[in-house]
């Protein structure tokens, strides 16, 4: 029998109004992005943030599986699932309320092809997220492998904006082979084509080739926060060339943590940040610019049965987007 509070809420999901979280527990029910409603294409709706999957691995150049990111983080978010429509979160170790007065809305997933056509996945990716930002919705996109960042971006409409990008590898990657659009490639595509006027890096590590194109990055102007590095730096350090305000786009691949703690990803590094480390660097960058949208991507939850790894992009999400939407 559905209750009364059940049809009301089922008709808030049909008019995009969102409904209470909360109204199960988090292991029962659909699980969306933090059980907030689905809503396919949420037009004229109350909501703050878009959550949008996007189940795509054919761009992988090693270990596939990340297109199971989606499902495995907003299976991971239902942890959370406790809160009430936007009442907040408490975070005793920063001494601040986080995302209170923000509502999340689930827009599913863009429905791809299982196969590697970069001119037919891109212009869905664009459509779809270009429909949310029409909304004035923030979007938080879940991978998916990289590469799906740069059709993400090309959504803006050449809008200025600071790419701000956590990885171990710099994704500044070109192939003699003509591959151009691998998950090792999208900040070079998305630098040469204009949609990132500025870019900064955090925690690269790992071993490169001449491929991955290093001194070309550089001359081009990409601020690069080698990990080790930016371990030693403080935190304010991190941040002081980042203008206050500006427009700021955050891409996260989840390698960029160590795979000690995130060890669901397709091409892992040792070494790497904690999460302790990845959040204050997040939080800083959000605190200091205007961030107008997220992606996090290559969580790969084959390579991960304790579920760690989406957990902890999860949880960065929450902690990115409450600083980015403080009100």
């Amino acid at each position: 029998m559905t209750t009364l509070s059940g049809r009301v809420a089922d008709d808030r999901c049909r008019s995009g109004k969102i409904p209470p979280m909360g109204e199960s527990p988090p292991f029962a029910g659909i699980a969306s992005f933090l059980k907030a409603p689905y809503v396919a294409d949420p037009k004229n709706s109350d909501a703050d943030v878009a959550i949008l999957g996007i189940p795509y691995d054919e761009a992988t150049t090693a270990r596939p599986g990340a297109r199971y990111g989606p499902r495995a983080m907003r299976d991971a978010s239902t942890n959370w699932a406790y809160r009430d429509g936007a009442a907040p979160f408490y975070d005793g170790e920063v001494g601040a309320q986080l995302l209170g007065g923000v509502r999340f809305v689930d827009s599913g997933d863009v429905e791809l092809p299982p196969t590697a056509q970069p001119e037919r996945s891109h212009p869905l990716i664009g459509a779809r997220v270009g429909r949310l930002l029409e909304q004035d919705l923030f979007p938080v996109v879940l991978g998916g492998d990289h590469s799906i960042t740069y059709p993400v971006l090309k959504a803006f409409g050449g809008r200025p904006l600071h790419l701000v990008q956590f990885d171990t590898h710099m994704d500044y990657w070109n192939d003699e082979g003509g591959m151009l659009f691998t998950h090792a490639s999208p900040i070079v595509r998305s630098h040469e084509s204009g949609l990132a006027t500025r870019i900064t890096q955090y925690g690269i590590r790992g071993l490169h080739t001449a491929a991955d194109q290093i001194e070309l990055a550089g001359k081009r102007g990409v601020t690069t926060f080698w990990c080790e590095q930016a371990k030693r730096t403080p935190v304010d350090e991190l941040v002081a060339h980042i203008v206050p305000g500006e427009d700021v786009y955050i891409t996260f691949d989840i390698d960029a943590l160590d795979p000690g703690i995130a060890p669901g990803t397709g091409t892992p590094e040792p070494g790497g940040f904690s999460y302790y480390e990845a959040k204050a660097i997040l939080r800083a960058v959000a605190l200091r610019a205007h961030v107008i949208g997220m992606d996090m991507v290559e969580v790969n939850p084959l390579y991960d049965p304790m579920e760690i790894t989406a957990l902890h992009a999860v949880r960065l999400i929450f902690d990115t987007v409450g600083a980015a939407l403080r009100k």
